[in-house]
């Protein structure tokens, strides 16, 4: 059952207790605010909300949280330019950034941030509170299920299914665990619930940026960056456009690319060369 009393004005959920999992989420959004701590509480954890930078100020001088979940739109001011006000109260306070929606110019503020995660209200409640358990099993407060001496975990990304049944053996002959997701969201879905050693990437999908914006989402995120990224399309047969981790890096940041349709043993050998660089 959910505990919802009101402390100074702030909507607090659960049993607060020094050695609980604390978070504090700052959002105007009331109503959204409501439903992301729901989920949390359900999750085990000591919740509390806040809607605006001064009331996150007092709460965070009285009480230790482990995690903030900060929105950027706060009525003080942006939620990004209030990082470094919640730093300085408590500098080893983990932040996560969330908008409802995202622009580059938005993003490139949000970066230059000390935060742990930069999450997109669109994708979905589920990646946020991945993205918290994520905070947790850094700090050691949830334990790691993965064992040492499990084979390497390959996740492979891509929205066409006979392609997967193809590509899916292939990988597994060299004794390599597969996972599949077959679009952005529950490719998403699946990086917040578990790291791959690494991930094959279709490029185009539901939309044509759409593995694109998985790779750029992955390296730019600071517990994700490190995953190996073989991007693996059909797109430069369909649209004759040419691209190299090498030569575009700008703006395309995976770590090797592959034209479809690939000869199984130069793929393998692709993987096993990027998981040795690792």
């Amino acid at each position: 059952m959910r505990l919802n009393v009101e402390i100074f004005g702030h909507g607090v959920y659960g049993q607060m207790n020094p050695k609980n999992r604390r978070v504090l989420i700052v959002d105007p959004d009331s109503e959204a605010a409501g439903q992301v701590a729901s989920l949390l509480v359900e999750e085990g954890y000591d919740v509390e909300e806040t809607s605006s930078i001064s009331a996150m100020a007092e709460r965070i001088r009285d009480v230790k949280f482990d995690c903030v979940v900060m929105d950027v739109d706060l009525p003080e001011m942006p939620g990004y330019k209030a990082v470094s006000i919640l730093k300085t109260i408590d500098p080893q306070v983990h932040v996560i950034m969330t908008a409802t929606e995202n622009t580059a110019e938005l993003e490139a503020e949000v970066r230059k941030q000390d935060i742990f995660y930069y999450y997109i209200k669109s994708f979905g409640r589920e990646e946020l509170v991945e993205a918290v358990r994520d905070v947790f099993k850094k700090m050691g407060k949830i334990k790691q299920t993965r064992q040492m001496n499990e084979p390497p975990e390959i996740l492979v990304i891509d929205d066409d299914p006979n392609y997967v049944n193809v590509i899916k053996p292939v990988v597994e002959s060299k004794g390599y665990k597969v996972i599949t997701a077959c679009n952005r969201e529950e490719a998403m879905k699946v990086l917040r619930k578990q790291k791959p050693d690494l991930i094959l990437l279709d490029l185009m999908m539901e939309k044509m940026t759409d593995g694109f914006d998985i790779c750029h989402r992955l390296k730019h995120d600071p517990e994700m960056k490190k995953i190996p990224v073989l991007a693996i399309s059909s797109i430069t047969a369909e649209t004759g456009l040419r691209f190299s981790p090498k030569t575009d890096g700008e703006y395309f940041e995976a770590d090797d690319f592959m034209e479809k349709p690939v000869v199984p043993t130069a793929l393998l050998e692709r993987i096993d060369k990027l998981l040795k660089g690792r």
